[in-house]
């Protein structure tokens, strides 16, 4: 079995880009009140993305399109929270409003669906790498937080642990600029064995592969948690 471990340096990197490449753009000039791209804190409901999923894409290099297909993206706004949602579309089809679209009622916060769609990773191919399978299991990650805001945000609280937690035994946590987060001091708990290797990392066995990450979510009831996504050779 072949297995290959990535630096959390960067992978972060990738992390951060993507982040960027999502973020909304700043208003260049002020909206008009019959603007029908308003504000997100003037929305209410879906509403086409005012902002490109192309670029999250492009981040990564690893990954394309596949031919055949264009993206659509949608963005969910209710006060100040948000949710989104990218498509991959036929290309030749237009961009349609929420409204002219089939509206998925048994998926949270009935997001619309153009005809012929896609969900976005069931188009997007890769070149066959390590690399590739980690930067899809990121893309995917950081797809599904497209248009997310306050309370919509579920991947951008979580972080990507190379080290064990350790144990509290008396000490503080260091603020000290060289301290490592992704190591975090608490009482834990263990539901499995505890890792012997945390550096996320890419295996293949026959025609599977597989990325493996410890995540740290410290929203709610703080926890480090395994995600293992597992891939055929040829997807």
């Amino acid at each position: 079995m072949t297995s290959v471990t990535f630096s959390i340096s960067r992978v972060n990197r990738l992390r951060n880009a993507a982040a960027r490449a999502r973020a909304p753009a700043e208003p260049t000039e002020p909206t008009e009140p019959d603007d029908p791209w308003l504000e997100p804190e003037e929305r209410d409901g879906w509403s086409v993305s005012d902002c490109d999923p192309n670029d999250l894409i492009g981040v990564f290099k690893a990954l394309r399109l596949k031919a055949g297909f264009a993206v659509h993206a949608y963005e969910f706004r209710s006060g100040g929270n948000g949710n989104g949602i990218i498509w991959a579309a036929p290309a030749d089809a237009p961009l349609l409003a929420p409204e002219d679209c089939p509206k998925l009622d048994d998926v949270f916060l009935g997001p619309p669906k153009p005809p012929g769609a896609l969900p976005l990773m069931e188009a997007i191919k890769g070149d066959g790498s390590p690399w590739s399978y980690l930067s899809a299991s990121i893309l995917a990650r950081e797809a599904t937080e497209f248009g997310a805001r306050w309370h919509g945000c579920v991947w951008s609280a979580q972080k990507i642990v190379t080290k064990p937690p350790r144990e509290a035994g008396g000490h503080e946590p260091s603020h000290a600029p060289d301290s490592r987060d992704d190591a975090p001091i608490g009482g834990w708990f263990w539901h499995g064995p505890v890792p012997r290797t945390w550096s996320p990392a890419y295996s293949e066995s026959g025609a599977t592969r597989r990325i493996v990450l410890y995540v740290r979510n410290p929203v709610g009831r703080e926890t480090i948690y395994r995600a293992t996504d597992t891939y055929r050779g040829d997807s």
